[in-house]
């Protein structure tokens, strides 16, 4: 760690005195705030002790003479870093950092509202703007009266595709960052607050390694908490104070440095040298489109030939194995259709493709007739005539609350809901129609034929026959979590399906997304490695139900985006991907363009591979 120092609770001679000396040390400020009273304004400060560029700074400025300070560096080739201020809206104090040689694209605001007002844009309008524009939030303040809140902020170019979030003005930041921080890889990279108990907070995905974060701390209890973590190598790389006098409050961000870790590119597993040249396609479109965890595996008429997995992360970061688990997303589906082939072929279940599912599971006087005809293989293949312009699979927290249910919502639930209060769309048998439910409802078919859970008949009686071990149901609730199982990466975050009375946000990869993985088991949440996926395509039909089949199949949700393929040359492959969001570009896009890659590659590969 860097040499550092830092105050707090100091007047603005104070501070000019120690930008004096501090500064003809060799140390710059890395955070700064600026808070109480206009009159006789705090300050706080971090200052690391490094070589940089040249900077120019300015504090106990008003808005106009902030406005020309921005106006001179910018005709100087200086880019704002560092940007505090308190007070009202019309006798407002800034303090801010400019340095040169920050490169690409800036934009500076203030005075801005959170909702829109004439002739000036909000500070939601101007995030919106910032993300189109390919920047990121760089620093933000939060100034003004309690019932006219500003805003102050930095944006920066965005090369790296950090993903942010902002939080512009929250009285409970405790349950925003509890559900920011379950993201797998967001951290608090800016806090601060105003005197009147609002927060506004920036999370981002890049790393500083560790961190520690705490708020709401009187100045006694900042100081010990600032010995504590200096006692650990950390310093404060975020610090903001709002209030005056015994009533001031700090937000503070502890970590060894603020300068967020580079990513390094790994592998493991085992390849043919004719496929190695894999290693090269993967690494391009991990890099190209941001993503951290993958894995690819390639089989021949039965036996492996390359079975990979990718890091391209942060030193810190889980480094992916070849047997993790990754959510499948629809790709879980060829299980159902394996399980009910083999519900058709035992003699002692002696399912038949032509049962009718609503009367098979007993249930009767459904909202529209034609429920009663829909057949086992009509929802296989997806032409059972159910309206697919509403899927109850995203929609769990929705209905659980529309039945004033007392328990997360089941399979049960779920099929009841659909039979007693939706018509279909067409007759069945109808035109193809992709839909989630139809598989849901299948599994709950598997369940009565069978006496046991869905996922239960699946792994006894298929997957550990066959020596696939790499497959299990994907938890839905955030902790705590498996050591085989990837970090699912995704943005949103929502109220959640399992505790569905809540409005506390959950990460959509664990219940924000409206779905419960448990429940929808058979359409989205199973999870399992590249390799099995690969395995169980050699002996199942990838698409449609029987053995193997020359086709393919695909999964996109939250926080997953996979493909498996069965070729006529006799190459069965699979790829696994932590997250759909590929640096801004479109996930098929994204997606499609690596598959034509590597379909091509396994065209052109040695046929005695």
């Amino acid at each position: 760690m860097s040499a550092f120092t830092a105050y707090h609770g100091v007047t603005g001679g104070q501070h000019q005195s120690s930008f004096n000396d501090l500064s003809a040390k060799g140390y710059r400020m890395i955070a700064l705030s600026v808070y109480g009273s206009p009159s006789d304004p705090r300050y706080a400060a971090t200052w690391v002790k490094r070589p940089g560029n040249v900077y120019a700074a300015v504090h106990g400025a008003n808005a106009a003479t902030y406005q020309q300070f921005v106006n001179d560096c910018k005709a100087k080739g200086f880019a704002p870093l560092l940007l505090s201020a308190t007070g009202d809206r019309n006798n407002a104090v800034f303090a801010a950092v400019f340095e040169k040689g920050i490169t690409g694209v800036w934009k500076a605001r203030h005075d801005m509202a959170v909702a829109h007002e004439p002739n000036n844009p909000s500070f939601d309008e101007e995030n919106n703007a910032a993300r189109q524009q390919g920047l990121i939030l760089q620093q933000v303040t939060i100034y003004g009266a309690a019932n006219d809140k500003r805003y102050a902020a930095i944006w920066h170019s965005n090369p790296g595709y950090v993903k942010w979030h902002v939080h512009p003005a929250d009285t409970n930041y405790q349950a925003v960052f509890n559900a920011e921080t379950q993201l797998n890889v967001y951290r608090p990279a800016h806090v601060v607050s105003s005197e009147h108990g609002y927060y506004c907070s920036v999370f981002k995905d890049d790393m500083v390694g560790g961190w520690s974060a705490s708020h709401g701390l009187s100045s006694a209890d900042y100081q010990k908490e600032f010995d504590k973590q200096a006692a650990k190598g950390f310093m404060p790389i975020c610090i903001d104070g709002s209030g005056t006098g015994s009533a001031t409050r700090y937000s503070v961000i502890f970590a060894a440095t603020d300068i967020p870790e580079q990513r390094q590119f790994s592998k493991t597993g085992t390849s043919v040298a004719a496929l190695n040249g894999l290693d090269a396609i993967v690494q391009s479109f991990m890099q190209q489109r941001w993503v951290r965890c993958m894995q690819v595996s390639i089989g021949k008429n039965g036996v492996n030939k390359y079975n990979k997995a990718f890091t391209w992360a942060e030193k810190d970061y889980r480094q992916t194995k070849t047997s993790d688990r990754f959510l499948l997303a629809s790709c879980s589906k060829m299980f159902v259709t394996a399980a009910i082939q083999l519900c058709y072929d035992d003699p002692h279940i002696k399912l038949s493709p032509a049962q009718k599912v609503y009367p098979l599971l007993g249930f009767t006087n459904p909202k529209d007739a034609r429920s009663n005809d829909i057949t086992i293989q009509q929802l296989l293949d997806h032409t059972s005539g159910i309206d697919t312009s509403f899927d109850p699979t995203y929609k769990m927290r929705d209905i659980a609350r529309e039945l004033n249910l007392n328990h997360p919502i089941t399979k049960d639930d779920i099929c009841r809901y659909m039979y007693k209060n939706k018509n279909l769309a067409h007759n069945p048998p109808a035109a193809y129609a992709y839909s989630n439910y139809g598989y849901l409802l299948a599994t709950r078919v598997v369940e009565h034929v069978s006496n046991m859970d869905y996922f239960q008949f699946l792994s006894s009686r298929i997957l550990v026959p066959e020596n696939i071990n790499e497959v299990k149901v994907w938890p839905t609730v955030a902790h705590p979590r498996a050591g085989n199982e990837v970090l699912q990466e995704d943005q949103g975050l929502h109220a959640g399906a399992v505790d569905f009375n809540s409005d506390v946000l959950a990460p959509d990869v664990y219940g924000g997304d409206g779905m419960i993985k448990e429940v929808s088991v058979g359409s989205c949440g199973v999870a399992a490695s590249a390799h099995a996926l690969s395995t169980f395509i050699h002996s199942h039909a990838v698409w449609g139900n029987g053995g193997r089949a020359v086709a393919a199949r695909s999964g996109g949700t939250p926080g997953a985006g996979t493909w498996a393929e069965s070729k006529s040359n006799g190459f069965d492959w699979s790829l696994t991907i932590n997250t759909r969001d590929f640096g801004g570009t479109a996930p098929d896009k994204a997606t499609d363009a690596l598959i034509k890659q590597i379909d091509g590659f396994l065209d052109a590969a040695p046929s005695g591979i």
